[in-house]
């Protein structure tokens, strides 16, 4: 059997080039190479998206009375103002949980009212109107529906679903 050594290396060299070609590697007019990657694009999140969320207490004078809520668009999401029935006068408004929804496009906030008080602390016994100032941060825009809830001496309930489609 004999061997054409030099259709072998043409062959070989021929075979290299070909798979050379299929990289992504360029020569430059310096000599040296550099390599192109491909980059697949990030998608751009098209819902809302809740990045923040803050509850703030208000004075009593701005709460004249409990189980009662309203809620805004602010810039960057939403304002919701409340007020709800605490057990006594030690009870303070906490964040009971924040939620969205991106299916139906509705945000969740629910308030709740918890004692705050030092072991030693005597606290009035009269019920006592516990006001509140919420915000929700949202990214990519603002959902559609705010779903508010209470959590206090009444029990926890809806207080108000405010349709900003609507508005």
């Amino acid at each position: 059997m004999v061997v054409n050594r030099r259709a072998l290396l043409t062959g070989t060299a021929s075979l290299c080039a070909a798979l050379a070609g299929c990289t992504s590697d360029d020569a430059t007019d310096d000599g040296t190479e550099t390599t192109t990657t491909e980059s697949t694009p990030t998608p751009t999140p098209t819902e809302p998206r809740l990045v923040d969320k803050s509850l703030s207490p208000r004075h009593d004078s701005d709460c004249p009375q409990g189980g009662a809520a309203r809620a805004t668009y602010i810039s960057t999401g939403v304002l919701v103002e409340g007020c709800l029935w605490g057990a006594n006068g030690c009870a303070i408004a906490r964040l009971g949980g924040v939620a969205y929804d991106p299916e139906s496009d509705v945000a969740s906030l629910l308030v709740e009212t918890v004692e705050d008080r030092d072991p030693d602390e005597a606290c009035t016994e009269a019920l006592k109107s516990v006001g509140y100032e919420a915000r929700l941060q949202f990214a990519n825009g603002l959902p559609g529906e705010v779903v508010v809830e209470h959590g206090d001496v009444d029990g926890r309930r809806e207080i108000a679903r405010i349709d900003f489609d609507d508005a």
